[in-house]
């Protein structure tokens, strides 16, 4: 089975999965971060001009499967930034949310109907006093903060 492209297409293919088949469907992933091994560096010859190897890239690989229908979805990613929300997104699964919990962007919300927004009405002496009064209660006894030099080291 080929990687699904995007997360988002992962987490509403793993939702339809697991709605469809509660029961059997298993999410698992899986972590690699690989080593470099000192044997196979050191066979190199060194070279005072090339640059340091790269730091090895760590990815997560997750995989949802359903082995009554033999459906397997897969996603990989190497981002540390989308690995929480993966795995925030596959506890709200695992916990029976439906794709429209998840927030994502086919889903659509329930709309109870149109809803008439109305001004706030407007009493300029009393917003024009509330805005005097926060200006001088916030900066009371604080002080301001020493521009330029070095300070204390």
């Amino acid at each position: 089975m080929p990687y699904l492209p995007t997360t988002q297409a992962y987490l509403e293919q793993s939702a339809l999965l697991l709605e469809a088949y509660p029961s059997d469907t298993r999410i698992t992933t899986k972590y690699s971060f690989p080593s470099q091994r000192p044997s196979s560096q050191n066979s190199k010859p060194k070279d005072t001009e090339s640059t340091p190897p790269a730091p090895p890239v760590a990815t997560l690989t997750l995989k949802t499967y359903n082995p009554a229908s033999g459906i397997c979805l897969k996603y990989r990613t190497n981002k540390a930034a989308e690995v929480g929300r993966l795995i925030t997104s596959l506890g709200k699964l695992a916990g029976g949310a439906n794709v429209a919990a998840l927030g994502l962007g086919n889903a659509a919300p329930a709309v109870q109907g149109d809803v008439e927004m109305t001004d706030a009405p407007e009493d300029g002496a009393a917003v024009a006093a509330a805005a005097a009064a926060a200006k001088t209660e916030g900066n009371k006894g604080v002080k301001g903060k020493k521009k330029g030099g070095k300070g204390k080291r």
